[in-house]
């Protein structure tokens, strides 16, 4: 029976990218959906969309007198809109995706007593969502443990995965391919005949052809500056051959593309630098390793790929919930964790250089990442609405 939904997100790609991916699959299914978030959610709306966007005001808190001022009114005024577009569509239900740009909308949903679902992607929850964790009726976790839960809460949690992109779940069918070297049989060199019993090698000269060793560098939305100072320099470092096989791609803050060029190019080393790439897919198929934060949509998305992982949490994230993402995986297998503090040149480059050197590690550490993945969250949040 079709429903109609509110879906609420915002603040950053690692909350609104699940919402919009649950968004698509609601509204094939015929539901009627309105995806709300702030000024951010722009850059997420595609013209083909079967559900309506909707911007509201929103705001982050900060403890400075005028910024506060300002905030506290564009959440009320966020509210009153929210309010105005649960009388006008009466929806059956609010799913909310955490962020800032959220509470403006759960909070006009307690108000009309709207039934309310959560979901949460980090492996600790949110504040927007713990603010509201109390009025939901189920909260969906992205990871099967996630801390900051009251015990009064524990029986509303489902655990479902987060929800990830469809040309990245595409991508779960691939194996992993390590890089490695091919021997090639030169056919130039001919130089033996007339033998009664003769071997290839007799006729041609072995060669080893080298192949390309891709390394995918997300800064997240953030844009990492640390990466930008740390990492073209511990590549620099890394043995000859290495280097003559490593192309790099890096994704960083707008004002640092041409600087992290430049210091790629001086060091001699192939890369590409940009801001954002719209074939991020692509990009993550031909990686053999990810350096990254540890945002959740990143792990989901490295997960899904089967791609070996450094994960570098961002210190002074919420909660420190990155650090507790990371820590997941790293028991897991799946990735090596370094805190931002022991982040130096000569630490990323001995741990590169262990993986770029053993295949078998980041064969071992793929492996690991496939048994992470969850590739049917979306699905498994909609049995929520659909249930």
């Amino acid at each position: 029976m079709s429903k109609k939904i509110f879906i609420v997100s915002g603040g950053t790609g690692g909350h609104i990218i699940p919402a919009r991916c649950l968004a698509e699959l609601l509204a094939s299914q015929n539901h009627q959906v309105f995806f709300f978030g702030d000024a951010k959610l722009k850059n997420y709306i595609k013209d083909q969309d079967q559900f309506k966007s909707l911007i509201i005001q929103a705001s982050q808190l900060k403890k400075t007198p005028s910024f506060l001022f300002k905030a506290i009114a564009k959440i009320a005024i966020g509210t009153l809109q929210s309010l105005f577009y649960f009388l006008k569509h009466r929806p059956d239900y609010v799913f909310a995706f955490g962020g800032y740009a959220s509470f403006p909308v759960l909070l006009a949903s307690v108000i009309v007593k709207c039934p309310i679902i959560l979901h949460e992607q980090n492996a600790h929850l949110g504040k927007v969502n713990r603010i509201f964790a109390k009025y939901a009726s189920k909260i969906a976790t992205s990871f099967p443990s996630t801390s900051g839960f009251k015990e009064s809460e524990l029986n509303k949690i489902i655990f479902t995965g987060n929800p990830v992109r469809s040309e990245i779940i595409a991508l779960n069918k691939n194996e992993y391919q390590i890089p490695h070297f091919q021997e090639e049989l030169n056919n130039d060199s001919l130089h033996k005949i007339g033998y009664d019993v003769i071997l290839a090698s007799d006729f041609y000269e072995v060669v080893k052809r080298k192949e390309q060793i891709n390394v995918l560098i997300i800064g997240g939305s953030g844009g990492a500056k640390i990466f930008s100072e740390i990492l073209p320099k511990a590549f620099f470092n890394l043995n000859e051959e290495i280097k003559e096989q490593l192309h790099i791609t890096q994704q960083c803050r707008a004002e640092l593309v041409e600087s992290t060029f430049a210091t790629y190019k001086s060091f001699n080393l192939n890369a590409v630098v940009d801001g954002f790439f719209i074939n991020m897919n692509e990009l993550l198929e031909n990686a053999h390793l990810v350096i990254a934060r540890a945002g959740s949509s990143t792990i989901a998305e490295c997960c899904i790929a089967k791609k070996p992982m450094i994960l570098i949490p961002f210190e002074l994230s919420a909660d420190n919930h990155q650090q507790k993402n990371a820590n997941y995986l790293q028991e897991n297998g799946s990735a090596i964790v370094i805190k931002e503090k022991d982040f130096s040149i000569n630490h990323i480059n001995d741990i590169v250089n262990q993986l770029l050197t053993s295949p078998q590690t980041l064969k071992k550490m793929s492996n690991n990442c496939a048994k992470l993945a969850i590739i049917n969250a979306t699905y498994n949040l909609s049995k929520i609405v659909n249930g």
